[in-house]
């Protein structure tokens, strides 16, 4: 039996999942979402970046605690929820995961959304490849790496990225104080003050459930848990899984670090540059050439090569690393629910299923709305919907453990605190889209 590794030092050497993820996060959200937020509200929106980075990584180690004491996948375990429920096939479903399941239509949405980026950047790159042929093109690629690859693959791959924009953007962050868009005490201090402009609201949630950690990287997270091994040995000591929970968290917060470190210098450069030029909203709904002027207007016209690569490598990622975890997630909706049978080849079949079939309809989501920040958005406003339901399961999910294995009381408050937020956030998404603010 596999030993869990005990100091700091050894646990580093185990993380994986984080990677995969960061690699989703700091992509759609970060570089698109991100600095249109500064851009239209400037600095004054900083703290709800941070709550939005900071709320939602405790929810994500609850739920994986449960997964990796229980073995089970995210799904299996959110059908143990109270309420309705249905059996089809023998495989019994709560009410809360057919919920979750209709967010894969405008996630798949947003998904085109991000196709789009991909491919204005990569237009910006080869401009005699249409957009719309960059569309197809990576679409292609996204679904030969995924049919072809393994975990290890994959988390190798986005290591290379991650790495390379998390440096890129740290640079540039640093180079934007020597010039005349420098950002000031001043405006860290507006930016931290609490307030809300009103005029933004619509943006502001869909920042909120696309950056940071959004309940389907939540989701997925779980996922590469498993194949990464934390919850690989049945029959472990109760000291065994307390050691894997703590390899989780330490990989959880690396997670956090990498998405800071990836999204805030983004946010800072919108509310510094953009807002100063008023590229809110980017005109002729062209987000890469907008955010464009980000880069040009600190470094000079050279860094046009710089962004262009820098913002292909992170929307590409982005899009690898979700349809990675669209692979696993729907493949466990159709066996859990009952609507696939399973047997033993189901799943790894399905998985190579799904990784051609999300690509295709993020392809076709694109061409029937040619509108990246529309289509993102769509689906920021969803999965900041979908917080409160997973926030749920996790305060009661954990609380079916055995006491030793069960979360501490402040960290169960904290998650009740994150809860009412997301409550009082999903209202005022529901009373903006029905009655308008």
């Amino acid at each position: 039996m596999r030993k869990p590794p005990q100091s700091l030092l050894q646990r580093l050497k185990y993380i994986g999942p984080s990677i995969i993820v960061t690699g989703s996060v700091v992509g759609s959200g970060s570089i698109a979402l991100t600095p249109l937020l500064g851009a239209a509200a400037g600095f004054s929106l900083l703290w709800w970046l941070l709550l939005s980075m900071w709320s939602k990584p405790l929810i994500q180690a609850e739920i994986s605690r449960y997964v990796i004491v229980k073995k089970q996948t995210f799904l299996e375990a959110f059908a143990h929820m109270p309420g309705f429920k249905t059996t089809i096939r023998g495989k019994t479903t709560s009410w809360l995961v057919w919920f979750m399941f209709i967010g894969v239509i405008p996630s798949i949405a947003g998904m085109g959304g991000l196709a789009g980026a991909v491919a204005q950047a990569g237009n910006l790159m080869i401009p005699f490849i249409s957009v719309e042929a960059w569309v197809v093109t990576g679409c292609l690629i996204t679904w030969l790496i995924l049919y072809w690859g393994s975990y290890k693959t994959l988390e190798k791959t986005l290591l290379a990225m991650v790495a390379f924009f998390s440096l890129v953007t740290l640079i540039i962050a640093i180079s934007m104080q020597t010039t005349t868009y420098q950002v000031t005490g001043q405006d860290l201090i507006q930016g931290l003050s609490f307030s809300f402009p009103s005029d933004h609201v619509a943006l502001a949630l869909a920042v909120f459930g696309f950056t940071g950690i959004s309940y389907g990287e939540i989701m997925a997270y779980t996922y590469w848990c498993l194949e990464k091994g934390y919850a690989k040995e049945e029959g472990e000591s109760l000291q065994d899984t307390r050691a894997w929970i703590k390899v989780m968290q330490t990989d959880v917060w690396v997670t956090v670090l990498f998405v800071t470190i990836g999204t805030v210098p983004f946010f800072l450069l919108g509310a510094g540059v953009l807002h100063e030029l008023g590229l809110y909203p980017p005109p002729d709904g062209d987000i890469i050439k907008t955010l464009l002027s980000m880069f040009t207007g600190i470094l000079g016209n050279w860094a046009k090569w710089l962004f262009i690569l820098l913002a292909f490598f992170v929307l590409f990622s982005t899009f690898i690393s979700g349809t990675a975890a669209f692979t696993r997630t729907i493949s466990d909706y159709l066996i859990s629910m009952g609507l696939v049978l399973e047997k033993p080849n189901t799943r790894q079949q399905l998985i190579k299923l799904i990784a051609f079939l999300v690509p295709l309809f993020s392809g076709i989501a694109y061409f029937l709305l040619p509108n990246p920040l529309t289509l993102i958005m769509i689906a920021g406003v969803w999965a900041a919907l979908g917080l409160p339901i997973v926030n749920i399961g996790a305060l009661y999910l954990v609380n079916k453990l055995e006491k030793e294995l069960q979360p501490k009381s402040s960290t169960k408050t904290i998650l009740w605190l994150t809860l009412l937020l997301q409550v009082a956030m999903a209202v005022l998404i529901v009373y903006s889209q029905t009655i308008g603010i």
